[in-house]
């Protein structure tokens, strides 16, 4: 019982701590450098993979590879680049709650089309694939390219419910033996997924 008190007592410390650390120290969320990112590190503890993988590639960059896009008052997606990729980028994102001082690494359904039009749902942390978030919306579309001419893989946009990541349409296209220039590129024509 005293080993369950006292942890409970390290969480409260920590959210105390965290919470504190962001009410003194309003860092910024705009025109980020690499030192913005370790301290934005210092708080959201990202994993350590994303950052070691990004410090190597952006070495010689004063790039920050961190977007913060507002869900609502003191509620961010914070976007934190990873590694560049063949074709897209990688990415985690976390959900930020400066309110309660809290944060959380978010984890995204995907999917997959097979070549018989089975889907294949995952769930992941670490994303691969170009976004864009629409600022009144307040949705995000990640495009995963399968491969580089961009002719299979998902769109997925994901919408945002108190802080909770759901899905609100995902389309996938399967991948032939061939790269077939003459296939639909538009990931928005391709077969959406019944039920995602």
């Amino acid at each position: 019982m005293f080993k369950t008190v006292l942890n409970y007592k390290l969480v409260a410390t920590i959210l105390i701590l965290t919470s504190s650390v962001m009410a003194q120290t309003p860092l910024k969320k705009a025109k980020l450098t690499k030192s913005d990112r370790a301290e934005w590190r210092k708080i959201l503890a990202w994993p350590s993979e994303c950052e070691e993988t990004f410090q190597e590639q952006y070495k010689d960059d004063n790039y920050a590879g961190l977007e913060f896009h507002r869900l609502a008052p003191k509620q961010n997606l914070v976007e934190i680049l990873c590694y560049r990729g063949a074709y897209q980028p990688g990415r985690v994102f976390m959900f930020l709650d400066e309110a309660k001082g809290r944060s959380k690494l978010l984890e995204f359904k995907t999917y997959s089309r097979e070549k018989d039009g089975r889907v294949k749902t995952y769930v992941e942390s670490e994303i691969a694939g170009l976004t864009d978030f629409d600022t009144k919306t307040k949705e995000l579309k990640i495009f995963s390219k399968s491969r580089g001419p961009g002719d299979c893989g998902s769109l997925v946009i994901y919408k945002f419910i108190n802080g909770k990541l759901l899905v609100k349409e995902a389309r996938a296209q399967s991948c032939e033996d061939d790269a077939n220039f003459d296939r639909v590129h538009d990931p928005r024509q391709w077969p959406k997924v019944a039920k995602p």
